[in-house]
């Protein structure tokens, strides 16, 4: 049970995840978020003298991160870090001066300060658009890796158990990834963008997702999961009962606060705020020495939460509380029985011999047989379900995550009939569990009798066999080499295909030919000797093949080449267009301050003016002023403009750096990553082309 030690209402509103506590003067905490206008509000509590309990920072941009950590090993002080559209900013608020101002061309997407298993220091984190990038403390890089996609969150966690602290991160292509310097150590693929990771005790961590899901995943393998109609704005762990353990913290957009369980994803403790959740920070925030949750929300209020003392008897609220949260837990527990005890009323078969059985009840030997088709004709894919015993299907249910929006279809049969297919159109390519639930009746009954069962969806159920001389011609592949079987490969291309239809397999090599059922184009792989062939038009599709196989192969390290033409072709485009838009950056920064001292002279001419009485030079010079600020307002914009056109440039390079590792596996997947961030420091596009192709300069 958990109790509230402290309530306060700020006058300013607080963002969503743009909060932190630090101890700035290195003894006493405040606590930091981003509010209105581009200001960061520093409020502290123990302010002494005539020191003010709440200042402000101007950053004079969107706020898009914030925190704050220890980075110097010879300093007791905190540093507040703040991120914008174009860069981060290290502040040390005692000494009211920067630490470092580093430009980030991509944008701060995600900010942490960690202690990484790999360096020796606190590292500042920044995830960006496609990439994450390592600061120390004197705003030197570190590290650098790329992402799927823009990442959202950040932490540290022992994921694979080896003892090593990884960096965690999550991104807006539903992916969570365990890095360990350059080399993704686990990927996992959930549901929906990750909008918050928080680290609990050894392997495990917490992660939220933005349809409402949160759950806890240990090893990489999930423990447990809960979703809700509302969203997760924030995420956090601490020991809230005092059993050595992190507990999950949530905080959510109707104002709840959840406290569970790590092990098992039991509620522990709800309260709720009078908004929407903001930040869940920790930190001693009333100086006596014990660690409090602080909720803040968005309208201000910010709450801090203690393990009740056992000591002390808890007040009648406390106990009110915990009475309503189990009771709330018996009456779900009763409303499913009380559902169960009305299913076996309803289904119960008369025992008397010689009693005519109810119409609605089917053959106890009834089956339901499930199968997935895929042609390469009708390009069409789809899940064929059949009963039999004279008995037909009313409707089916799947579930699944990763493959179907809102995680479940549903297909009704208007005329229900002993067989059915479900179309699945799957946008994207997972291995997956479906859950299928059939609805089986007699024919002409009211009443479904509900048959349960899983099918294990292959990876690249979208692609049918054919034959080649139907198949479109690829001239793109990519060429690498493996002390393999050929029937191993083999056995790997049925399990990832679910089909031995068109894979030609003998002591000579392996043929394998199979047509998109999105778009219709081809992919094709060949084996012969130790030499094997993925061709295909498609980059990312080859780097997710050459991934796959390694996993079911056991391929710790592997190498190869690349040749995609086209790809290529654009890339140049795109590095142009990087190249472009930084050098109009940089004129236009130059033509804004030249504009601004321009300004200032015309201000103070004016003013002058004015004062000697000169009224006609005054309106000359306020009309002049008035004409610049008119222009600086469409430099603005071209500057704006600019800058998303480099932000979408930039995404699609970092894009194309980590399908080019995809295409590696272990020590040449990190050589390829290291050796590309070097040739893009340099605006070296042909060096950068030369590595995407041969995995080396």
């Amino acid at each position: 049970m958990l109790q509230s030690v402290f309530q306060l209402h700020l006058s300013d509103p607080i963002f969503v995840q743009l909060a932190a506590i630090g101890k700035f003067d290195g003894n006493h905490p405040s606590l930091a978020y981003a509010t209105t206008g581009g200001k960061v509000c520093i409020h502290s509590p123990h302010a002494s003298g005539d020191q003010a309990q709440v200042q402000y920072l101007n950053i004079n941009k969107e706020i898009t991160a914030l925190t704050t950590g220890q980075l110097d090993s010879d300093s007791s002080r905190d540093v507040l870090l703040v991120g914008t559209n174009t860069s981060l900013q290290a502040y040390d608020v005692y000494t009211n001066q920067d630490l470092f101002f580093k430009d980030i061309s991509d944008g701060v997407c995600a900010l942490a300060v960690i202690q990484l298993g790999w360096v020796s220091t606190p590292s500042v984190v920044v995830g960006g658009v496609c990439c994450i990038l390592g600061i120390d403390s004197q705003g030197t890089e570190q590290f650098w890796t790329v992402t799927g996609d823009r990442v959202t969150a950040l932490a540290a966690s022992d994921v694979c158990g080896k003892g090593r602290m990884e960096l965690v991160a999550g991104s807006d292509n539903f992916c969570i990834q365990a890095l360990y310097k350059e080399s993704v150590a686990e990927e996992i693929t959930e549901a929906d963008k990750i909008v918050g990771l928080a680290s609990l005790d050894g392997t495990k961590f917490g992660y939220a997702l933005a349809n409402g899901t949160i759950g806890v995943y240990d090893k990489g393998n999930r423990t447990w999961r809960i979703k809700s109609k509302h969203s997760v704005t924030a995420l956090c762990s601490h020991d809230l009962d005092g059993d050595g353990e992190l507990e999950l913290i949530s905080g959510w957009s109707n104002g709840k606060i959840e406290v569970r369980k790590a092990e098992s994803g039991q509620v522990i403790f709800k309260d709720s705020m009078s908004s929407s959740v903001a930040a869940l920070v920790k930190g001693d925030y009333r100086g006596d020495g014990a660690d409090q949750v602080v909720v803040c929300a968005v309208n201000g209020e910010v709450r801090g939460y203690l393990p009740l003392d056992p000591s002390v008897a808890p007040t009648p609220q406390l106990m009110a509380a915990s009475q309503a949260l189990k009771l709330q837990e018996l009456a779900l527990r009763k409303q499913e029985l009380l559902f169960e005890l009305r299913g076996y009323s309803v289904n119960r078969v008369a025992g008397v011999s010689g009693e005519t059985q109810p119409s609605y009840i089917i053959p106890p030997d009834t089956s339901v047989q499930t199968v997935v088709m895929a042609d390469s004709i009708q390009r069409s894919c789809s899940l064929a379900v059949s009963t039999d015993k004279d008995t037909v299907i009313r409707g089916v249910m799947l579930f699944a995550e990763q493959i179907f929006e809102g995680e479940s279809v549903f297909h009704y049969q208007q005329t229900p009939s002993a067989s059915v297919e479900v179309p699945l159109a799957l946008k994207r390519d997972a291995a997956v569990t479906v859950m299928i639930k059939v609805m089986v009746c007699k024919q002409g009954g009211a009443l479904c009798h509900v048959f349960e069962s899983e099918l294990r969806l292959p990876k690249f159920c979208m692609y049918a066999p054919a034959d080649l001389e139907a198949l479109p011609v690829s001239k793109s592949t990519v060429t690498f080499n493996i002390s393999e079987r050929p029937a191993r490969v083999a056995m790997w291309v049925e399990h990832s295909f679910g089909t031995d239809n068109g894979v030609q397999h003998g002591p000579e090599g392996v043929d394998a030919h199979f047509m998109s059922l999105r778009d219709g184009s081809a992919l094709t792989i060949s084996m012969r000797g130790t030499k094997v062939v993925v061709r295909t038009d498609d980059l990312e599709l080859a780097g997710v093949v050459v991934q796959d196989a390694a996993a079911y192969l056991g391929l710790a390290d592997l190498a190869s080449t690349a040749h995609f033409p086209t790809h290529m072709q654009q890339f140049q485009a795109v590095m142009a267009k990087v190249i472009e838009c930084n050098t109009n950056r940089m004129k236009m920064m130059a033509e804004a301050a030249d504009s601004s001292m321009a300004i200032k002279i015309l201000v103070v001419k004016a003013e002058d003016a004015r004062l000697l009485g000169e009224f006609g030079v005054m309106k000359k010079m306020y009309t002049q002023l008035q004409h610049l600020n008119r222009e600086l307002v469409m430099e603005h914009e071209k500057r704006t403009t600019n800058h998303e056109e480099l932000l979408e440039a930039l995404k699609l390079v970092n894009n194309m750096i980590q399908h080019a590792a995809k295409l590696r596996v272990g020590a040449a997947k990190a050589r390829v990553v290291t050796a590309c961030r070097g040739a893009v420091k340099a605006n070296n596009t042909t060096a950068l082309l030369k590595i995407i192709q041969d995995g080396r300069t």
